[in-house]
């Protein structure tokens, strides 16, 4: 093979992407898509509004969590770990100029396979900014809010669901934002106070 062919076929310099990756890039946009258009829509009437919801797994578990509730969706690229970090604290990462702490969503809801790898980071903003990390995005599906109906037991998810819902015959826990973020904080304060 020659120099020039060897050159030729260096990803980057024009060689075809794998479909892996295309299908990556692919969700990717559609997701983002997805994200944008939820803004961009004019605002319904609450009686004639679907409710936008992510299905997402997390330590092995399927859960759903509202659009609404987060600020992005982000590819998990490069984590930077923290010394001493307390569990689930996975470390941080810039997205668009901003700092985020990446916190493994599984360990936040006390499942034990929270240490798989996570693909994808959900945004929750404020003055803190928090990242969630998760296995996967599954869908983004609009519900009918009368299809959101009342957790009748918190023992799984750790408290952290008051709603569940049905999607595509999977009964998932709708996670409640606020108070993964409080936990997550919360974590991270303690570590801070038992640091010498």
């Amino acid at each position: 093979m020659s120099v020039r062919s060897q050159e030729r076929d260096k990803p980057g310099d024009g060689a075809p992407l794998p479909e892996s990756a295309i299908a990556a890039v692919r969700h990717v946009a559609e997701l983002r898509h997805a994200f944008d258009a939820s803004f961009a829509a004019p605002p319904r009437h609450a009686e004639q509004s679907g409710e936008l919801v992510l299905a997402i797994r997390a330590g092995g578990q399927g859960y759903a969590i509202r659009l609404s509730d987060i600020d992005g969706v982000h590819e998990c690229r490069r984590v930077v770990p923290l010394p001493g970090s307390p569990p689930g604290l996975l470390g941080i990462t810039g997205i668009r100029g901003r700092l985020f702490a990446v916190h493994a969503l599984g360990s936040l809801l006390g499942l034990p396979m929270w240490t798989e790898t996570p693909r994808w980071l959900l945004i929750a903003g404020g003055d803190e900014p928090v990242a969630l990390g998760v296995a996967s995005i599954e869908a983004c599906l609009e519900v009918n809010p009368a299809d959101l109906l009342p957790a009748l037991s918190t023992k799984d998810g750790a408290g952290h669901i008051r709603e569940i819902v049905t999607l595509a015959g999977q009964t998932r826990g709708v996670l409640v934002l606020e108070s993964l973020v409080a936990l997550a904080k919360q974590r991270a304060g303690e570590r801070r106070e038992e640091a010498p």
